[in-house]
């Protein structure tokens, strides 16, 4: 099955795409309830528009990632709804471990809601995606498909990147593989940075996102593509952020 990059990954992840609170901020904020954001200009297809994601840590010490985008005029014209992804996670080891994870899409005629728990005990994935009940196996190196940037952020950081990710994606895991395929400055919005280049894809290849994350950033991407079946469907830049993440 084709693992297509919705606005989540490519917005992604591809992915999605995206914005994402560096594992070093997390740390720091430990005593408090800092927030970080960051935004991105985007090309969906053929319509501008903006991807919006923020951290907050939660009283109980854990985090909270939500992911938005934010539609331009030209889609609003044709189309109504949102579209965020929350999920729910804990710190461990230096890396990000999802908890909780829901899907809010409410963009077109047929909403995409859905709502799961990652058991770590029992290593399943318990809920549901529209009508269906999801209670499925967890595979080697599980992460949600919105938190898949902050693992990736993480993994390169800790230099522990590994070549295949699977990814939760409405109802199911969708394996991926991952490669850094070299080293580019590049010049977005906020400045030109330094940036290791990952690009992420499908099994088939049917789908693949590129990642040009700046170490100055804690590997925060500064410019993110995305293809489905050889059609670029994202292009987004980093313009704004809010925090410090290379704290």
């Amino acid at each position: 099955m084709k693992f297509r990059f919705s606005p989540t990954i490519t917005l992604s992840g591809v992915c999605c795409t995206i914005v994402a609170l560096l594992f070093t901020t997390l740390a720091s904020a430990a005593q408090s309830h800092a927030l970080f954001e960051a935004v991105y200009d985007a090309k969906i297809k053929i319509a501008g528009g903006k991807v919006k994601l923020a951290t907050t840590q939660n009283e109980d010490g854990e985090y909270t990632f939500e992911y938005t985008v934010i539609p331009g005029k030209l889609i609003s014209l044709f189309t109504s709804g949102e579209l965020k992804e929350t999920t729910k996670f804990e710190v461990i080891d230096g890396r990000p471990r999802a908890l909780d994870y829901t899907l809010l899409n409410t963009v077109g005629s047929k909403p995409r809601n859905g709502h799961v728990t990652f058991d770590w005990v029992e290593n399943a994935v318990k809920g549901n995606y529209k009508d269906q009940v999801i209670d499925i196996p967890m595979p080697e190196n599980a992460v949600d498909r919105a938190m898949l940037q902050l693992v990736l952020m993480a993994d390169l950081k800790n230099g522990n990147l590994k070549k295949h990710y699977s990814v939760y994606d409405k109802n199911e895991f969708i394996s991926i593989a991952v490669e850094r395929i070299g080293e580019e400055s590049v010049k977005v919005p906020i400045g030109t940075f330094s940036t290791v280049v990952l690009r992420y894809s499908t099994e088939d290849n049917s789908s693949d996102t590129t990642l040009w994350c700046a170490e100055e950033l804690g590997y925060l991407p500064v410019r993110i593509q995305a293809n489905d079946d050889g059609k670029k469907v994202l292009s987004a830049n980093l313009s704004v952020i809010n925090g410090s993440p290379a704290n």
